[in-house]
This record gives structure tokens, C-alpha cells and sequence, in this order.
């Protein structure tokens, strides 16, 4: 079983924007919990509700949230939805599976070292900082540049960067926003 992630973690994972999780959060569909965290069902809803694409309102988030939760536990493959669609649950919940197994192993080869970097999590055997390459690419730089740079750098290492830049954002105040002093 997985350990419960946070929102930031679940908007990575899943692809979507951070608020949208927080917003269910704010409309009570999984509970109260300060601060929030969440259990693989979740995960599963959130990434099943990018899949699906549609603008939900927050009644239908919670019954699909339930039914996705309900269907879970009685191990169904598919879950209907309305009279004329129907949710390839099994599917999408290997999906998340697959990806967040993936994700952790990755991140548990990551060299995480106070004499290098100060302790930013780098690439084995390299001195080049994991966000620095998710920030990146989440600033619209293409795989290929980054490919093109950092030539040993994976496909997996790639993806990953970014979803962990996502994840676990730099703590403190951005170095953009400081202000000169003032005389």
C-alpha cells in the first residue's frame, strides 16, 4: 500500500493542476484532514476524472468519487457511468499503480548528499540537480534540448524531473521575487 501523498503529489501523479485537488478537498469529497493527504483511491479518482475530461459539478465529483472508491473494493474491472459510458477502472488503476511504482523506485536511486548541492537531490553519479531539469521543462523547454544538453539523461529521468519539480517544489522565497534594498 502506498504511503498518503499530498496534494502536490497527487497533481503531479495524475496531471492536473494542483487547485483542482485542493478544491475537492475544500468541498469535503474525501473528508477532513489537516493538512490533506491521500490514499491510493484518490489518486485513482483524480487521475480517472483526467482521463474522462469532463466539467464536473460537485455533486457528481463525490458520487464518482464513492463509486470509484465502492468499485475498488469489490475489485471491479468497470464501473458504469450514466446509462451509455462506463469507466475501464481496472485500467486505470494500473496505470497509477505502474506509475507511481515507477516514480518511487526512481526517486530512491536519486543521491540525496549535504556535501553536494547542499543536499539537492541530484542524478546518480552526477552533480546536476533533479529540479533544475523538472524546472526546465515545466518553463516549456522540450526533451529534446534537455536530451541535447544531458545526453545521459533518460526518458524515465526526463519525465520524472519534471513530475518531481511539480511535486516537491523548491521551499523559501522564488529568487525572482526579491527586491533590491532600499536606500
Amino acid at each position: 500500500m502506498i504511503q498518503p501523498l499530498t496534494a502536490a503529489e497527487v497533481a503531479a501523479l495524475t496531471g492536473l493542476d494542483e487547485r483542482t485537488v485542493r478544491k475537492d478537498v475544500e468541498h469535503g469529497i474525501f473528508g477532513a484532514a489537516n493538512p490533506p493527504r491521500f490514499a491510493f483511491p484518490v489518486v485513482v479518482y483524480f487521475r480517472a476524472l483526467v482521463l474522462l475530461g469532463l466539467q464536473l459539478g460537485t455533486k457528481d465529483r463525490k458520487w464518482l468519487y464513492r463509486v470509484i472508491v465502492d468499485g475498488l473494493a469489490a475489485r471491479r474491472s468497470t464501473i458504469e457511468i450514466g446509462s451509455v459510458a462506463e469507466l475501464k477502472l481496472g485500467s486505470v488503476k494500473k496505470q497509477v499503480e505502474e506509475r507511481l511504482d515507477r516514480f518511487t523506485a526512481w526517486k530512491h536511486r536519486l543521491v540525496n548528499d549535504d556535501h553536494i548541492l547542499g543536499g539537492e537531490p541530484v542524478f546518480p553519479g552526477r552533480r546536476l540537480a533533479v529540479r533544475q531539469i523538472g524546472a526546465m521543462l515545466v518553463r516549456g523547454a522540450s526533451p529534446e534540448d534537455i536530451r541535447e544538453d544531458y545526453p545521459y539523461l533518460t526518458d524515465e529521468d526526463i519525465d520524472f524531473a519534471k513530475l518531481f519539480a511539480i511535486a516537491y517544489p523548491r521551499v523559501g522565497r522564488p529568487r525572482g521575487e526579491l527586491e533590491a534594498p532600499s536606500r
